[in-house]
């Protein structure tokens, strides 16, 4: 071929690249955009994208304003940045999550497709740190328990637990007749749940904390000795008789206050612990966003550390 051909078919060559790339033939795929790096991880957009559908709310439900919808996204972002973080903090534990736990986990709404399996497992992956955090570092003492019994006298009562057996009327006077040979003797309330039909599934427990019981009904249960019968009490479109078969001890009642407070107490204290490793991971781990590369105007929230 000779060099002046050549040289023709060789520009021409170039100039047809030069053409594609222009057009966008040779343009970076969009899903690949690198839209943040976390950790020294790479996030690109498909990435991204798949999460804010998994969180979005449903296409059906009113539909926000634009302004609105990058504000929600901004958010979800930032979810997504923590998260992350949380996440590579698991991996580097050596937490593992298996396809066993995560069944387990689950339960009968396992997903098919592996994009919400993963996403699945990387969510009990941090659950699964955030608990290793807490029972390492939660403490509960007896001291604490009897402050916060002393903070909450006033609106948290001792749980006050019973045990009801409870039969339902159309009428007063049904109920008073039925009450009074009960009293009486003439009638067991193992006969009247047979003959008016006993108002509980058979086999439930029948254990309740008197205290939680609707005002008109506490008023007329906690004068009640073990064994004794209420008088008729109107509620609702009924009217109800109830026996109180047995009531906890000043000791079992103030075990259950305790227990009550511990409970809240470590309910409280995970929180801050969780929200204290979170707070230490973002200040270790840089974070930079590439807002020109996001699929929507990002709103940055004020006072969130971490992010560059």
């Amino acid at each position: 071929m000779p060099t002046e051909i050549r040289r023709r078919l060789l520009a021409g060559s170039v100039l047809a690249l030069g053409s594609l790339s222009a057009c966008g033939g040779f343009s970076r795929d969009p899903a690949h955009e690198v839209v943040a790096e976390i950790g020294g991880r790479k996030v690109e957009a498909a990435e991204l994208d798949a999460y804010l559908e998994a969180n979005l709310p449903p296409a059906d439900a009113e539909a926000p304003s634009p302004a609105d919808l990058d504000r929600v996204k901004s958010r979800l972002l930032d979810d997504f940045v923590d998260e992350e973080i949380l996440f590579q903090e698991a991996v580097r534990r050596g937490i593992k999550i298996t396809d066993a736990q995560l069944s387990d986990y689950l339960g009968v709404d396992t997903p098919t497709d592996p994009g919400s399996r993963e996403r699945a497992r990387r969510d009990l992956a941090i659950q699964t740190l955030r608990e290793s955090v807490v029972r390492a570092e939660l403490k509960v003492d007896e001291k604490e328990i009897d402050a916060w019994l002393r903070a909450h006298a006033a609106d948290a009562p001792a749980p006050l637990h019973g045990t009801l057996r409870l039969l339902r009327f159309a009428s007063y006077p049904e109920a008073n007749r039925v009450r009074a040979e009960l009293t009486s003797g003439q009638l067991t309330f193992e006969r009247a749940e047979i003959s008016y039909g006993a108002d509980a599934v058979p086999g439930e427990p029948r254990d309740v904390d008197l205290n939680a019981l609707p005002e008109e009904l506490a008023a007329a249960v906690k004068g009640l000795q073990p064994g004794q019968v209420s008088a008729p009490v109107p509620f609702e479109s009924s009217v109800l008789l109830f026996l109180l078969e047995t009531i906890d001890d000043a000791s079992a009642a103030d075990a259950r206050r305790r227990d009550r407070a511990r409970k809240e107490i470590s309910l409280a204290a995970s929180e801050r612990l969780a929200d204290k490793l979170l707070a230490d991971l973002r200040t270790r781990t840089p974070v930079r966003l590439h807002p020109k590369s996001l699929p929507f105007s990002y709103v940055a929230e004020a006072k969130r550390p971490g992010a560059q």
